[in-house]
């Protein structure tokens, strides 16, 4: 589990990263910026950076960051129980991004 010092210090560099290329956030937003190691403990290896703006069972509008060298677990959204799942749009603000799909 992440300490307090680390989830501060992982949002400050967010709000710098994201400053770098003209977003601004609110002091609302900086406050939900949501770091994820997803129970790894190793954020400068594996995490997830990321400020929701909206969410819905259909669409969701958000700023992924990911720190140099960092990566995000794979992961998807398929269809279940009738509902058709949730599609994903990325766009890459900075930097070099690798994006690996696998298409079952």
């Amino acid at each position: 589990m992440l300490s307090r010092q680390q989830m501060e210090s992982a949002r400050s560099r967010v709000v710098q990263l994201l400053d770098r290329v003209a977003i601004a956030l609110t002091p609302d937003e900086v406050n939900r910026i949501e770091v994820a190691d997803f129970g790894l403990n190793d954020l400068e290896r594996m995490g997830l950076q990321l400020l929701t703006y909206v969410n819905t069972d259909r669409v969701c509008a958000k700023e992924l960051v990911l720190f140099p060298r960092q990566t995000c677990p794979e992961h998807f959204h398929p269809p279940v129980g009738g509902e058709p799942g949730k599609e994903e749009t990325f766009r890459c603000r900075w930097g070099d991004l690798a994006l690996r799909m696998r298409i079952s």
